[in-house]
């Protein structure tokens, strides 16, 4: 998104839209795809030769879950974006995409989970447990550390 400073109003200028999905750059991503268009709502203004830009924005993304490894579908969003650019009387425009696709970027959880409830998949087998038990047995394991009790120090 480009914001052209001399169009800024002395107050300040509202600017609500939308981007597409690709200033995100996650087309080869394994675990996010872009759903959605980057929305946004700012405010600029022009203050001693720098421009505040403050507002929203969002995007609709799916991540896919940490404990099952499945695609869910989540919208992640930043309500407190701002940013000062330099803005001396000779510039034309800012272009603000770049810290747009990074604050979104930030605020991806790091790990992503589709519900409080998701029972992930069985660590032996790897039979996904939201969608019923495994055959794996249920009785103890053997503790592979037990060995270490026969030894003779």
């Amino acid at each position: 998104m480009k914001i052209m400073v001399a169009r800024i109003s002395e107050e300040e200028s509202s600017y609500n839209g939308s981007d597409p999905g690709a200033v995100m750059d996650l087309v080869d991503d394994p675990f996010v795809k872009v759903e959605g268009d980057v929305q946004y709502a700012l405010c600029a203004q022009c203050v001693s030769e720098e421009l505040i830009v403050r507002g929203t924005l969002s995007v609709d993304l799916g991540l896919k879950c940490t404990r099952c490894s499945e695609f869910f579908s989540t919208t992640v969003a930043d309500s407190d974006f701002l940013r000062a650019y330099p803005a001396s009387k000779e510039t034309d425009s800012v272009d603000i995409t770049s810290d747009m696709r990074e604050e979104l970027l930030l605020h991806i959880p790091a790990f992503p989970v589709c519900s409080e409830g998701c029972r992930g998949v069985c660590a032996q087998c790897g039979a996904d447990l939201n969608k019923g038990s495994c055959d794996c047995e249920t009785g103890e394991r053997p503790n592979p550390w037990s060995a270490l009790d026969n030894l003779d120090l």
